[in-house]
């Protein structure tokens, strides 16, 4: 029935508000309401209460996570105990390399409030490559972007310290 549901509400132009987190997400920005709708499918809705783990630092990575309602603490262990490398709040996503391979995590997130995300882990993502190729390769068109301009403002960074160092 909610298949049913689903579809009614894309022939009628209504938007769910999955669709509507999924749209203003930058790796499934660009996607038309249908395609919105597939991913929407292969998402998974999780609610996390505060201080709740979504993930340890090491842990093999399973996926993608965007934040629907709430916020999301990641942290690092360092000599010192855990410093905070960031808190993540409402659209925002984390977990994105485990779309591509199953490296440990970087780091720990943890639920800052009562928190929704939703998941897009690699099985599907690696089903939806195969099973429907042109949106796969649109998801990992942007996916790459999204990255390739991490990796720019990293390497940026990584220069400008070294000049500052005198290195």
């Amino acid at each position: 029935m909610k298949i049913l549901e689903a579809l009614k509400k894309i022939m009628t132009g209504e938007k769910t508000e999955v669709m509507r987190v999924l749209e203003s997400t930058p790796i499934f920005s660009g996607l038309n309401d249908l395609e919105l709708k597939k991913i929407e499918i292969i998402t998974h809705e999780r609610e996390y209460v505060p201080g709740e783990i979504v993930f340890h630092e090491n842990e093999p990575g399973a996926g993608l996570y965007i934040i629907r309602r709430g916020s999301i603490k990641l942290t690092k262990k360092s000599g010192a105990g855990e410093a905070e490398v960031a808190v993540l709040k409402n659209g925002e996503f984390f977990g994105e390399l485990a779309l591509l391979d199953e490296s440990p995590r970087s780091a720990t997130a943890t639920a800052g409030e009562k928190t929704q995300i939703l998941g897009f882990f690699r099985p599907d993502f690696l089903n939806l490559l195969s099973t429907e190729p042109k949106l796969g390769a649109k998801v990992l068109l942007k996916l790459s972007q999204i990255l390739a301009k991490r990796l720019r403002t990293t390497t940026a960074s990584s220069i400008k310290g070294a000049a500052e160092n005198g290195r």
